[in-house]
């Protein structure tokens, strides 16, 4: 009667050492996305483990979790490949990254992203301008959306064109408080940002 617990117990161990981790990201210039991108974060905040959806140029951090703040950095896509994995047999599809996108393009495919893997209902844009992105001309998307979840959240995405490569960096959190706490930091680090 007594294997059952200890069974329990080493198999938790033993999942729980295989289980990926969290890294440390000190506030200090650092590398994300393959080191394609290099931000000067002031604050900590923590790397997040790559999941299944996660594209080898993309990286996520986050500093209360990923349910409640997540700045995601995408460095380098090539034309043809989308923002996140996808497999064939998918009913929906996000439309893959062109070099060619307009701004108009560039909006519905990250609205596309959110539409179909954060299963959201309600997706309302709110800013969509030009801006200076990691010395770059590129475009400054602002949006709130309501996710499969039932929860209202706000996003910020900067995103340039560079040698046909999409460079994007995003922040997205709940609206109600940690969108608002991480978007000072979130700013500072995206006007300081620069190729890896």
């Amino acid at each position: 009667m007594k294997t059952l617990p200890i069974l329990a117990i080493a198999v938790g161990l033993g999942l729980a050492a295989c289980a990926p981790t969290y890294t440390l990201v000190s506030p200090a210039p650092t590398l994300a996305a393959k080191g394609a991108i290099k931000v000067s974060p002031s604050l900590a905040w923590n790397r997040v483990p790559k999941g299944a959806s996660n594209t080898k140029w993309e990286e996520n951090w986050t500093r209360n979790g990923p349910v409640l703040d997540t700045l995601s950095f995408i460095g380098g896509l090539p034309d043809g490949e989308a923002i996140t994995r996808q497999r064939r047999k998918d009913d929906q599809k996000v439309p893959v990254f062109r070099a060619t996108m307009s701004p108009p393009d560039l909006v519905s495919m990250i609205e596309s992203f959110y539409r179909i893997r954060a299963g959201a209902s309600i997706f309302e844009t709110t800013v969509v301008e030009p801006a200076t992105f990691l010395g770059k001309s590129g475009l400054r998307f602002d949006f709130s959306y309501v996710g499969g979840d039932e929860v209202k959240r706000k996003g910020s995405c900067l995103m340039a064109i560079i040698d046909g490569k999409l460079y994007l960096m995003a922040l997205d959190g709940t609206a109600l408080h940690y969108f608002g706490a991480a978007l000072p930091e979130f700013e500072a680090m995206a006007a300081t940002a620069t190729l890896g």
